[in-house]
């Protein structure tokens, strides 16, 4: 039941929100206002209405993505990578009783661009991605499922415990220092990779960056002025992340003292 709770208040609520559905409570509050404050409710109602517009333009959500997708401080010369790290992202309940729940399409894009690296690599695998409620298991357990099974890849490590990418960072990197791994790749969207690479930087962990490929267009054409409901949902998941970034780089997440491993501690998934 807890779970659950939780589990509202990490994923519900900022759906409800977030823009552009929080732009609805704008209006709705306008309407409401409107009565007894005319001004006061007719701007309400217009700005939701016009801001509800513009984020739905492709024009402006893909702008707010590729402001993302270009912040990407890697430097190289660090460690060389010897393991990849899959960020979970979603998973989705199912109305079959022997299959709870399933990995999202946003975790699918990312098992299939972590194909990629695991085939081209040959490197072992960790997937970062806690609980989806009560019931339904770990995020990673979702997709470390889906990927020994549809793609035919084995997954070495299982972090799922973890509930935001400050917590996938620190504990993925814990895991892969007590199995002494110096550094990984990271596979996650392009647009959520700067708050990945400050979080394992606050963890003290070196990755190398291994983002799906962006979205940036090199021309505009009259369509992308006009509202998509794509838009809506990559203008979501940009505020988002510009949200958590700016959380993140004023305290959300703190850096973490880094614990060497205990000598007498047997390293994660060795062999007995």
């Amino acid at each position: 039941m807890l779970q659950d709770v939780l589990h509202f208040f990490r994923a519900i609520l900022p759906l409800l929100l977030i823009p552009p559905a929080g732009l609805l409570w704008v209006v709705l509050a306008g309407r409401l206002i409107k009565p007894r404050r005319p001004r006061l409710g007719r701007t309400m109602i217009a700005f939701g209405l016009v801001a509800l517009y513009i984020l739905a333009m492709p024009a402006f959500s893909g702008f707010l993505i590729e402001g993302l997708e270009t912040v990407q401080p890697y430097a190289p010369g660090g460690p060389e990578p010897k393991a990849i790290i899959i960020l979970g992202a979603d998973g989705e309940k199912t109305p079959d009783p022997l299959v709870k729940a399933e990995p999202g399409p946003l975790s699918m894009q990312r098992l299939t661009g972590a194909a990629i690296v695991a085939r081209a690599t040959g490197l072992p695998v960790l997937i970062s991605g806690g609980p989806v409620g009560s019931e339904e298991g770990a995020v990673a357990d979702l997709m470390a499922d889906t990927f020994e099974t549809a793609f035919g890849l084995p997954v070495k490590w299982r972090e799922t415990q973890s509930a935001n990418t400050c917590e996938n960072a620190r504990m993925s990197a814990a895991i892969l220092r007590q199995a002494g791994i110096p550094a990984a790749f990271v596979v996650t969207h392009s647009w959520h990779m700067p708050r990945a690479i400050l979080s394992f930087e606050r963890a003290g962990y070196p990755i190398v960056p291994a983002p799906l490929h962006g979205e940036r267009k090199d021309s505009l054409t009259f369509a992308d002025f006009l509202p998509h409901t794509n838009a809506w949902i990559r203008s979501f998941y940009a505020i988002h992340e510009w949200a958590g970034l700016i959380a993140y780089h004023f305290g959300a997440c703190p850096a973490t003292p880094i614990e060497a491993p205990s000598p007498t501690t047997p390293p994660v998934n060795a062999p007995p």
